[in-house]
């Protein structure tokens, strides 16, 4: 007996779902190993070093993050959050990049703003218009969906081969690999383009399309 399972994903999901899943993916190559990274390579950084990097990531992608939603928030459509989520992107993926240029502890806090503003004009974006294209009837699938696939195992797979490639080939190759991967990413969003403002059409294998409701616009 054959149970078929019907799963309605729409594309604009699909795309940010895919999106989120790379790029978590690459940067969970570095992110296991980032202490040792700063600490090896970059001249006089210690662990404190490590710690005031990564609460000066936090802090400014808390300070910018909050007011940026709210701003977004205030302005009808879709367009302001793409751009947005571009911008986030662009930032995130010169990243990995930039690290490569660095010698000094100095240059690492002021890539760790750069890279804290990045995430929240990403962030911000992508939950407004991942809650607005979410499916009715499929928000806690389609949520876990965001939760598992798109930050849990992408996050594991990437740290398990990011310390298998830091092993044997160091840090570099890493982070052209992190920033090359993001890269990819950046331009799979420019697909979500065509599907802002309520635009929702047939799903993309392996999901089944959304059934029309004549009441609605498709």
């Amino acid at each position: 007996m054959r149970i078929k399972i019907n799963i309605t994903v729409n594309r604009a999901v699909q795309i940010m779902l895919l999106y989120l899943a790379v790029s978590v993916a690459a940067d969970s190559l570095l992110a296991p190993l980032f202490a040792v990274f700063v600490t090896g390579y970059i001249a006089g950084a210690t662990l404190k070093t490590v710690g005031f990097a990564l609460a000066i990531y936090a802090i400014s992608k808390s300070i910018l993050q909050i007011p940026l939603a709210r701003f977004l928030d205030k302005h009808s459509g879709e367009r302001d959050d793409f751009y947005a989520l571009i911008a986030g992107a662009a930032l995130i993926a010169i990243y990995p990049f930039l690290l490569l240029t660095i010698s000094k502890t100095t240059h690492l806090y002021l890539l760790e703003i750069l890279a804290g503003f990045g995430a929240a004009f990403l962030m911000a974006a992508y939950y407004s218009l991942f809650a607005r294209h979410v499916d009715k009837g499929s928000e806690g699938f389609e949520w876990s969906l965001f939760s598992v696939g798109g930050l849990t195992m992408s996050s594991a797979v990437g740290g398990a081969i990011g310390g298998i490639l830091a092993d044997t080939f160091g840090f570099q190759p890493i982070l052209i690999i992190n920033g090359s991967i993001n890269l990819i990413a950046f331009f799979i969003l420019f697909s979500l383009y065509p599907l802002l403002d309520g635009a929702r059409p047939k799903a993309l294998p392996p999901f089944t399309p959304i059934p029309k409701n004549p009441a609605t616009k498709q």
